[in-house]
């Protein structure tokens, strides 16, 4: 796309009523704390608030309530799956002596929230679902070793519940998938509730604003950008793949052809893992075609400058292949395949298999000239906000450093 062109697309869209009205829907009616701390979309974090939220023994006035609500709001968007309980009896059952745990071990994996009232004969576990997608057959094996420390006999009232922001199918049909705006109707509910303290109404706008903006965007505001999108895709997209233009104040802005900024993720949210980089010798990128032509970019012999969110630079290394369907990907020695790792629990991190090539993950292979632990990173901003850029030659004193901070010579 010529400069010309460029300018004029852009004003186009930058000037476009439907842009502004976007715009207006994004801004935060006040300094929010999720987004000062640039947590916006952290799993872990959203499911401790969540918890706090749901348990009836936390410092907080809301009770059973939002525990109650959500629960029902579950068990009504149910197909027929779940038997166990009905709306009615969740609705009067005395909830108040409920245990709240996170991250509960059932046998080799984690629950993200395990909710018991044994007394009531009670058992929900409910999967928290962000950016990540779901591993293989986790809702399933969460169903069936629930069993094993939360018996039938003890627990005969069960609710499985899959929280993701559009309601994605889960693996298991045992689990009900649930939208994340049921949690935000349940925060509108305890809002509107004259119990709630100064204090509580404040958290509770701070995360449901939060929610809105980063993970849940309201029906209207989610076909207002398909409806941008659909009307300037092209300049959108240029725009996005192009996020590694140069300074346009830098005297050079040439590229060597090889060097590459490349962020692998494995922070909050991102399914991906730093080990499983450094230890199988490979970078990762997918989920969408997008990701997949950006990791599409890197040729054999050019040079990956890799960088890891919330630490900093942790390696730099060679492509020596370029980038193939996870399905299809295999080590450096040419036999061994990523996806039987995998599926035999050696990954530690959760990636994408399926045979569709615009959503499964790429995996590029890279002999890594230095990598570090995330511990011992090169703690330097990355050069763009965006998973690739090119490193055009004015970054040179930026790579010098990190060149430098990793132990190698410039």
């Amino acid at each position: 796309m010529e400069y010309d062109e460029l300018l004029k697309a852009s004003e186009k869209l930058l000037f476009s009523s439907e842009f502004k009205e976007l715009e207006a829907a994004l801004e935060f009616s006040e300094p929010n704390i999720w987004q000062i701390l640039g947590i916006s979309r952290k799993e872990i974090l959203i499911t401790q608030f969540l918890a706090w939220l749901l348990d009836p023994q936390s410092q907080h006035s809301f009770g059973s309530r939002f525990l109650r609500n959500l629960i029902i709001e579950a068990i009504k968007t149910d197909k027929g799956n779940q038997i166990d309980v009905s709306p009615v009896q969740i609705l009067v059952m005395d909830l108040s002596d409920t245990e709240i745990k996170t991250e509960y071990e059932l046998d080799k994996r984690r629950c993200d929230i395990v909710i018991t009232a044994k007394s009531k004969g009670f058992l929900c576990i409910i999967e928290n679902k962000i950016g990540a997608r779901e591993s293989k057959e986790q809702t399933n094996y969460y169903y069936e070793h629930s069993f094993q420390k939360f018996p039938i006999e003890e627990y005969p009232k069960r609710v499985y519940i899959y929280l993701s922001p559009d309601g994605t199918p889960p693996q298991s049909e045992q689990f009900i998938s649930l939208p994340y705006q049921a949690v935000l109707n349940g925060i509108r509910e305890l809002q509107i509730d004259r119990r709630v303290t100064e204090t509580e109404r404040f958290l509770l706008r701070q995360f449901q604003e939060s929610l809105r903006r980063s993970v849940a965007m309201d029906q209207k505001t989610r076909d207002l950008a398909q409806e941008i999108y659909k009307a300037y895709g092209p300049i959108i997209d240029f725009i996005y793949e192009n996020t590694e233009a140069p300074d346009p104040n830098a005297t050079d802005v040439n590229w060597d052809g090889k060097s590459w900024f490349f962020n692998v993720g494995d922070v909050g949210a991102t399914p991906y893992s730093w080990d499983d980089c450094r230890k199988y010798s490979f970078i990762c990128a997918g989920g969408a075609k997008r990701y997949r032509q950006l990791i599409q970019n890197f040729k054999h012999g050019n040079i990956i400058y890799a960088y890891s969110s919330g630490s900093g630079y942790v390696g730099i290394g060679i492509v020596i292949k370029p980038a193939t369907p996870f399905q299809e990907a295999t080590l450096i020695d040419g036999i061994t395949k990523l996806a039987d790792l995998h599926r035999a629990g050696e990954l530690q991190g959760v990636y994408n298999s399926s045979y569709d090539n615009d959503i499964c993950d790429w995996i590029v292979l890279v002999e890594w000239e230095r990598s570090v632990e995330k511990s011992q990173a090169a703690r330097m901003k990355p050069i763009v906000p965006s998973t690739a850029s090119k490193i055009y030659d004015h970054r040179k004193p930026l790579v010098d450093q990190v060149r430098q901070n990793l132990g190698l010579e410039v």
